[in-house]
Parts: C-alpha cells; sequence; structure tokens
C-alpha cells in the first residue's frame, strides 16, 4: 500500500493515539515519518557480523548462512577453523537483490 493512499481519518486517528507519547504530531508529520521511514536507507552495519547476527537479520538457518558463504553470495574473513565473521555490506546486497535462483530451479 502507498503512502498516498492512507486515509485522512486513518492518520488523524493514529495521530490522536500517538500525540500522549508524541505532544508535537500533527497528522502531516506522521506522514512525512512514514515516508521517510519507507524511503531511508538503513543504516550501515558497520563492523563483521557472526553467522548468527547474519542469520537473524537474513530470517533464515545457520545451515542457509554456511551455503551461502560457500556459494558467494555472503562475503565471509576465516579468523579461525571454526571462527568467521560476514562483510556487512554483503548481508545488505542479499537483502536488497536477494539469492539469484538457477535457471533449472525456475523450470523444474
Amino acid at each position: 500500500m502507498s503512502t498516498k493512499n492512507i486515509p485522512t481519518v486513518v492518520l488523524v486517528t493514529a495521530t490522536n493515539v500517538l500525540q500522549p507519547y508524541m505532544p508535537g504530531l500533527s497528522p502531516e508529520t506522521l506522514l512525512q515519518s512514514i515516508t521517510g521511514a519507507k524511503t531511508a536507507k538503513p543504516e550501515k552495519l558497520g563492523k563483521p557480523l557472526t553467522r548468527r547476527e547474519c542469520a537473524s537479520l537474513l530470517s533464515v538457518s545457520l545451515n542457509s548462512i554456511n551455503r551461502y558463504v560457500k556459494s558467494g553470495h555472503l562475503k565471509a574473513v576465516k579468523i579461525s577453523s571454526r571462527l568467521i565473521r560476514i562483510a556487512p555490506e554483503s548481508v545488505q546486497n542479499l537483502l536488497e537483490n536477494g539469492v539469484p535462483v538457477p535457471e533449472k530451479a525456475i523450470e523444474a
């Protein structure tokens, strides 16, 4: 649903509900906040992530993270035989673009 299609009555009702917590809120500022939240880029993740953190961010299993690293969809640095860290940029790329599906899988 587009933010342009939010009925005025919904914006006014939401504003009335939120005003005790945000006294300066108006329907216009609420709409601007919603629009800004939809168009804002997520903050840069910064530090390298663990496999568990990546699995949580991507809502997948640790086995999927291992497959993504092995296939090159996630860029990882191996610190020891069991310890790796994953580049946050590759996680962001995966979130934005997804995992390419092989043509054979589409035909089946």
